[in-house]
């Protein structure tokens, strides 16, 4: 492979890797701020089964 491929391919790479990342995080914040919310609303955040992971 040719440097400039080879190059090209780790830039590429170091994109994904970084917008996997914040992707990540953002899914981790929205799940947060929701627990925060059912506890404002006086709701056990454990107690609430998440659509899709039930029986």
């Amino acid at each position: 492979m040719d440097r400039d491929r080879e190059h090209e391919l780790d830039q590429l790479m170091e994109r994904t890797t970084v917008a996997v990342l914040k992707s990540l995080d953002a899914t981790v914040d929205v799940k947060q701020r929701l627990r925060e919310l059912l506890r404002e609303a006086g709701v056990d955040p454990d107690l609430v089964q998440a659509p899709g992971r039930g029986r």
